[in-house]
C-alpha cells in the first residue's frame, strides 16, 4: 500500500480549482456573487472566445483594501465567515472562500480595485497560482478582475471545453439568472464586443425578466404571490397555454439565490396538473423566501443545489402560491371567469391537487400580510404595481329585434348572416348522425347573473362561436362538457371523500419499498391510512391487506408506491398524490361521457353549454390542459379587415 501524504499546496489548488471552475461559466459565476455581496449596483461581464482566452467582471462596488490583495487569492480567504455558527445564516452569495485562489491556479489573473476615499487603486497580478506583483495603480473606484488563457497550464482539462458558442451560452445563462435575480442591478454583458445582455436595474422584476429572457418569455407571465406557513412565494409563472417542451424555462430562486430544486419543480408542475397537456412544461421567476437557518445551501460545491430542513413545507408554499394564479382570472387575464383561491385556514381537500392542510374557498380570503423572517426587502416589493381593475357589470342591454323577410336565394354571405340572426347551431348537408336529446344535467343552483351574450352559431359541429360584448368566444364543445362533467365528479367524490370505503383483500399484497420510501411509509403513516389503505411495515417494505374502493390492486400498488417515492424525496404529499390517481380515472369517465366534435347537437344542448362555461369559475381548461375557448376581439376583426 503507498504510503498516505499531504498534498503539495500548488496540487491542492488544482484540485480545487476543478470543484468550483469547471468552465469559463463557472469563473464568471464566481466572480459575480463577490462582486453582488460587495454591494455592486452596476456590473459589466464582457468575453471572447467563449471566455476561455479573455473574460472580465467589473463592479462600482465597495473594493479590496491593499494589503487583503494577496490574501484573497489564497485558499479559504473570506470575508464572510468567522465561526462555525456563521455557517448556519449564510445570506451572502460568494461565501465559500476558495473562488479567487481556485482560479488564480488556472489562469493569467489581474485584479484592479479601489476603495472610495483611497487616493490610489491596487493591482494584483497572478500567474497559474504565483503571485507576480502588488502595485498602485489609477483606477475607479469597484473593482475589475481579468482572468486570460484559462486552463493554459492544465490540456487535459482545456480538451473538454465544448466550442466558444457553447461556452458563450453557458456564460449568458448565468448572467441571465443573476440578473433576475437583483432587479436592483444593472448587468451587462458583452460576447466579442457585441451587447447580449443590459439590464436597467430599475428595481421592476419585470423589467429585469424582460431585457434578460426576451419579449416574447416576459409578455406570457403572470404574477404570483403569496404566503404559507411563513414561506413567501412571489414572481411569475406561464400562462397555462403558453407551456414548452422542456423545464429549461423553470428558474427558481431561494433567498435570492438561482437554485435547481426537485421540491420546487414538483410543486410547480403538479399545480399545473389538469392546466397543461402531458409531456408539457410550464416556465416561471420564482423566489421562494425562507428562514435561513432551514436551508442549506453548502450541499453542492457549485452551490446550485439546496436541502431544506422542511420539504414538505416548501412544496406546499409553492402548490399553493402557482394554484391560487391559476384559479384565479384576474390574474390570468380571463374575463369571464370568477377567482377561486387555496387557503390553510381547513384541512382537507376541494381539489384533489392541492396540498394537505389547503383547501378551495368559494370566495377569495383576506389576504396574509407577508412575514419578513430576515432585514432584507422583499422581491415582492420589486414587482411593478398591478393595474387597476374595470369594475364588473351585469347589466343587460335589450336584444335586437330580428325582423322576418321572405325566402329568397341565397349566397354564402346571406346564409351566414341569417345564422348569426338567429342565433343557432346549424347543420351541415352532409351529416347524418342522429341528434342528441337535450342533457338532463343542470347544477341545481342558484343562477348567476350572466353577461349579455349571444350564440352566433356552430363550425364543423365542433366549435361554438358566441358575442360577448366586444369579443367574440370561439368554444371547443367536447373539451367544455368534458371540463362540466369533470369538476361535477370531482364534487362528488369530495362530498364523500371523509367516508372513503377500504376493500379488504383476500390475500394481502407484498409491496417492495426502498429504506427511505419505507422510512416515509412509517413517518405518514397515520395520513396514508385515512386514504383507504390498510397496510403493516415489513422489513422489505410493506403488507397491504386493504386499498382504497373503486382502484384495482395493480393501481393501488403504483399509488402507494408513487406515494412513498415523493414523500421520501420531498416532492409531494398524502393528499396531492391520492386525489392525481383518482382524478385520473375521473379525466377518462369524463371524457367518454362528453359531448363529441362532429355529432349533432339540439339548441338547447348548445345554450345550457354556453351559460354553463360563462357562469362556471372552473370551467377554462379541459382536464388533460387543453383550453376550452380562445377570443377573437371585434378590434382583431377591424384590423384584419384593415377597417381602423
Amino acid at each position: 500500500m503507498a504510503k498516505i501524504e499531504v498534498l503539495d499546496f500548488h496540487v491542492a489548488n488544482l484540485i480545487a480549482a476543478g470543484e468550483v471552475v469547471e468552465r469559463p461559466a463557472s469563473c464568471v459565476k464566481e466572480l459575480l456573487e463577490n462582486a453582488l455581496d460587495a454591494e455592486a449596483t452596476e456590473i459589466t461581464v464582457e468575453i471572447k472566445r467563449g471566455g476561455v482566452s479573455f473574460l472580465r467582471v467589473s463592479d462600482n462596488g465597495c473594493g479590496i483594501a491593499r494589503e487583503d490583495l494577496p490574501v484573497a487569492i489564497k485558499r479559504h480567504a473570506t470575508s464572510k465567515i468567522r465561526v462555525a455558527a456563521d455557517l448556519d445564516g449564510i445570506m451572502t452569495l460568494g461565501f465559500r472562500g476558495e473562488a479567487l485562489a481556485a482560479i488564480a491556479s488556472v489562469s493569467l489573473l489581474r485584479i484592479m480595485t479601489k476603495r472610495e476615499g483611497d487616493r490610489y487603486g491596487s493591482l494584483l497580478v497572478s500567474e497559474y497560482g504565483k503571485l507576480s506583483e502588488v502595485a498602485e495603480v489609477g483606477c475607479k473606484n469597484g473593482t475589475t478582475v481579468i482572468v486570460e488563457n484559462l486552463f493554459a497550464n492544465q490540456p487535459a482539462r482545456r480538451k473538454f471545453l465544448k466550442r466558444d458558442a457553447s461556452e458563450a451560452l453557458a456564460v449568458s445563462s448565468i448572467v441571465e439568472k443573476l440578473a433576475i435575480s437583483r432587479p436592483d442591478i444593472a448587468f451587462k454583458l458583452i460576447v466579442d464586443g457585441t451587447v447580449k445582455i443590459a439590464t436597467p436595474g430599475d428595481k421592476r422584476l419585470i423589467s429585469a425578466v424582460y431585457a434578460a429572457l426576451g419579449k416574447e418569455f416576459a409578455e406570457r407571465l403572470v404574477k404570483v404571490r403569496n404566503i404559507t406557513d411563513g414561506i413567501e412565494v412571489v414572481g411569475y409563472i406561464s400562462r397555462p397555454e403558453s407551456v414548452r417542451s422542456n423545464r429549461g424555462g423553470q428558474n427558481f430562486f431561494i433567498n435570492g439565490r438561482y437554485v435547481r430544486s426537485k421540491t420546487a419543480t414538483a410543486a410547480l408542475e403538479q399545480a399545473f396538473d389538469s392546466y397543461c397537456e402531458i409531456g408539457k412544461f410550464p416556465f416561471c421567476v420564482l423566489f421562494i423566501s425562507v428562514h435561513p437557518t432551514f436551508v442549506d445551501v453548502n450541499v453542492h460545491p457549485t452551490k446550485l443545489e439546496v436541502k431544506f430542513s422542511n420539504e414538505r413545507a416548501v412544496f406546499d408554499a409553492v402548490y399553493c402560491a402557482v394554484r391560487n394564479t391559476l384559479s384565479d382570472s384576474r390574474e390570468t387575464g380571463e374575463p369571464i371567469l370568477e377567482p377561486r383561491r387555496v387557503t390553510p385556514s381547513e384541512r382537507g381537500l376541494y381539489n384533489a391537487f392541492v396540498p394537505i392542510e389547503d383547501r378551495l374557498a368559494d370566495t377569495p380570503t383576506k389576504e396574509i400580510p407577508p412575514q419578513k423572517v430576515f432585514d432584507e426587502p422583499s422581491i415582492a416589493d420589486l414587482l411593478p404595481p398591478e393595474p387597476p381593475k374595470a369594475p364588473i357589470t351585469s347589466e343587460r342591454k335589450e336584444e335586437p329585434k330580428v325582423i322576418e323577410k321572405a325566402p329568397e336565394k341565397k349566397d354564402f354571405f346571406s346564409t351566414l348572416s341569417d345564422i348569426t340572426a338567429d342565433a343557432v347551431s346549424f347543420d351541415l348537408p352532409q351529416k347524418k348522425e342522429e341528434v342528441k336529446e337535450p342533457i338532463q344535467e343542470e347544477i341545481k343552483e342558484e343562477k348567476k347573473e350572466l353577461p349579455l351574450y349571444r350564440i352566433i352559431g356552430e363550425a364543423f359541429h365542433a366549435y361554438i362561436m358566441v358575442e360577448v360584448g366586444d369579443t367574440t368566444l370561439i368554444l371547443d364543445k367536447h373539451a367544455a362538457h368534458e371540463r362540466i362533467l369533470f369538476e361535477k365528479m370531482k364534487k362528488n367524490r369530495e362530498k364523500s371523500r371523509e367516508s372513503l370505503a377500504t376493500q379488504m383483500l383476500l390475500v394481502p399484497l407484498t409491496l417492495s419499498l426502498t429504506p427511505e420510501e419505507r422510512a416515509a411509509l412509517i413517518e405518514f403513516e397515520e395520513d396514508i391510512l385515512k386514504t383507504g389503505f390498510v397496510f403493516e411495515a415489513s422489513a422489505e417494505g410493506a403488507l397491504v391487506s386493504g386499498i382504497p374502493a373503486g382502484l384495482s390492486e395493480s393501481e393501488a400498488l403504483d399509488m402507494l408506491t408513487k406515494l412513498c417515492e415523493q414523500l421520501a424525496e420531498g416532492t409531494g404529499n398524502v393528499a396531492v398524490t391520492t386525489g392525481v390517481v383518482y382524478e385520473k380515472a375521473l379525466y377518462q369517465a369524463s371524457c367518454k361521457a362528453a359531448m363529441k366534435a362532429g355529432l349533432i347537437d339540439t339548441p338547447e344542448n348548445i345554450k345550457w353549454l354556453v351559460e354553463t362555461v360563462l357562469e362556471n369559475p372552473d370551467i377554462r381548461y379541459c382536464p388533460h390542459g387543453r383550453p376550452i375557448a380562445f377570443e377573437l376581439s371585434r378590434r382583431d376583426m377591424e384590423k384584419f379587415f384593415k377597417r381602423t
